[in-house]
């Protein structure tokens, strides 16, 4: 079978194509793939810091340690409720896709002061800018 040159050119060149890597993704989007760990502590009547900033769609990272009993964390809006032991960590991983303002809650009785124990999520949106 014969195939004209053109022809063969076009094909080699259209299948390098396909086969090149995208360059359409920026360093800052390939960071942006990992997750921003935060440190949160847990304790009697507070969450420090009492407000997390994050840009929505990014991913999560939130290690909450219990300073001194036990404790909860909860974030409604993303489905997180996480119980810490006294003296332990826990981990929590979501994605923050939707902007707003959430209420992060203590979800375990902790005393005298529970219903005060109370933190926010703020979600801005991309346009927004860094938290």
């Amino acid at each position: 079978m014969h195939i004209r040159r053109p022809f063969a050119i076009l094909a080699c060149v259209t299948a390098g194509l396909l086969a090149a890597p995208s360059r359409s993704h920026s360093t800052s989007a390939v960071q942006a793939a990992e997750p921003r760990v935060i440190n949160v502590v847990a304790k009697r009547y507070e969450f420090v810091p009492p407000t997390i900033e994050v840009i929505q769609g990014e991913r999560v990272h939130i290690v909450v340690t219990s300073g001194d009993g036990l404790h909860g964390f909860g974030i409604k809006k993303f489905d997180v409720s996480k119980e810490i032991a006294r003296g332990k960590s826990v981990t929590i991983d979501f994605t923050a896709d939707a902007a707003g303002e959430f209420p992060i809650l203590c979800t375990e009785f902790c005393g005298d002061g529970h219903e005060e124990m109370k933190g926010q999520l703020i979600v801005k949106t991309p346009e927004a800018g860094q938290p």
